[in-house]
């Protein structure tokens, strides 16, 4: 191991029990160790760095989300429409805790998952807030439903993206591989939640929403906003446009749109703390991923358990699964991607590759549950739960809350996978 890895290793070590601990502001520790990593010269060219390891497609599909977010906001539109969702519910607390559910797990199959929580979490802090209770559970299982949701297709996730790209795979495939794993899992998540949470769900709960002040003018502008950004997001890849740029671009036309004369107001609205951290993490993963860290770690992945293809197959779920909840899932699948297509000149029974793909998608998509740091909609989600509800979900209670269901989509990818496929 180099010097230059080592001191990668040392630096994602100690961030991380700074994130763990929660005795330095999560922001301030990425940032100050991405600046270690870059002063001690990890990254050799600067100009490399950010071009290849900063993300900046969604650093900035974050900032225009944030953006056209506050702006629908201010005009009151969250809350009716959590006051028509609690309508057509019948006020049943446990009806709308599965729609919500439902709708992010369904939007987020096919738009961005970041997009997909950053409207309903809204609406979900307004149904909280009507009822009067902690939104912490609701908030904690969207980010499940998302991150599940996103795996179902090929445009869902990123590391889809990449695997699809990689081995030449379809929509269509991964409708009929993925998608299958996908709703199995939810179903049996969204039924543990029910049962864990049955009291808190089962409660009688009346909601109360103060006098809903929203102009038909601002109810019409903010629908033709929110079902436009959806349908560029769906569309993005027929039309060659990337999701960073719909979301700047709409940002700033919903404050045009909607309240053009408090555009101050709404930049104030930007979580600057989340963005250095992505920032941050980016570099950091990217020091991983550059030193060569992540490389091995695949390696040892094939030289000991590349013996029989099922045997292969298990481990392939359980590592990815493991490092995706700790690292950024986007560079690891990028370096599974080779690893698993020199299968063949390793062993000459890997002659189908394509049980590995869904392995590797299940893995790295569901693991990223696994911690508050996992994924973006993680980060995002609780971020937003923090801002607007004055909650915060520490390292250890977010732990707390994902590791039982987290296992469950683990131990049912496994089961789909060797079933199915061996």
């Amino acid at each position: 191991m180099t010097i230059d890895a080592i001191i990668s290793l040392f630096i994602f070590v100690v961030v991380y029990y700074l994130i763990i601990s929660e005795k330095v502001h999560r922001s301030i520790s990425v940032v100050l160790g991405a600046f270690i990593l870059t002063f001690f010269g990890v990254f050799e060219d600067p100009d490399y760095l950010f071009k290849n390891y900063v993300d900046f497609d969604t650093i900035f599909l974050l900032i225009g989300m944030m953006l056209l977010v506050s702006a629908v906001k201010s005009t009151g539109f969250f809350e009716f429409v959590a006051f028509k969702l609690i309508h057509f519910s019948k006020n049943s607390f446990l009806s709308i805790f599965i729609l919500l559910n439902f709708f992010v797990a369904f939007f987020s199959a096919f738009v961005d998952n970041v997009t997909t929580i950053m409207i309903f979490i809204p609406i979900t802090l307004a149904v909280a807030d009507a009822a009067g209770i902690d939104p912490t559970f609701f908030v904690l299982s969207e980010v499940f439903s998302s991150n599940i949701g996103g795996t179902a297709t090929l445009i869902g996730d990123p590391p889809n993206i990449l695997i699809g790209n990689a081995a030449r795979l379809t929509f269509n495939d991964f409708i009929l591989n993925t998608s299958p794993a996908t709703l199995l899992t939810w179903g049996i998540i969204i039924l543990y939640f029910v049962l864990k949470n049955k009291k808190y769900l089962k409660k009688n709960i009346s909601f109360e929403f103060s006098a809903i002040e929203i102009t038909k003018s601002n109810l019409i502008k903010s629908t033709v906003l929110l079902i436009s950004v959806i349908i560029l997001f769906t569309v993005q890849e027929k039309i060659g446009v990337h999701s960073s740029v719909i979301a700047f671009g709409m940002g700033f036309l919903s404050i045009l749109v909607i309240d053009p004369k408090n555009v101050e107001k709404h930049f104030g609205e930007i979580e600057w703390g989340t963005i250095f951290f992505f920032i941050g993490l980016f570099i950091i993963t990217g020091a991983l991923e550059d030193t060569g860290i992540l490389k091995n770690l695949a390696m040892i992945l094939s030289k000991n358990f590349g013996s029989t293809p099922k045997l292969f197959g298990m481990f392939l779920i359980i590592m990815s699964f493991v490092v995706s909840g700790f690292f950024d899932n986007i560079p690891f699948t990028a370096t599974m991607i080779p690893v698993i297509k020199m299968l063949p000149s390793i062993n000459s029974t890997f002659v189908n590759l394509n049980p590995y793909w869904w392995a590797l998608s299940l893995g790295v998509c569901f693991g990223g549950n696994l911690t508050q740091i996992g994924a973006s909609a993680n980060i995002v989600a609780i971020t937003m739960l923090l801002k607007y509800s004055k909650r915060s979900v520490s390292f250890k209670e977010y732990m707390k809350f994902s590791i039982i269901p987290s296992l469950i989509s683990l131990i049912v990818s496994i089961a789909y996978v060797e079933f199915r496929y061996f």
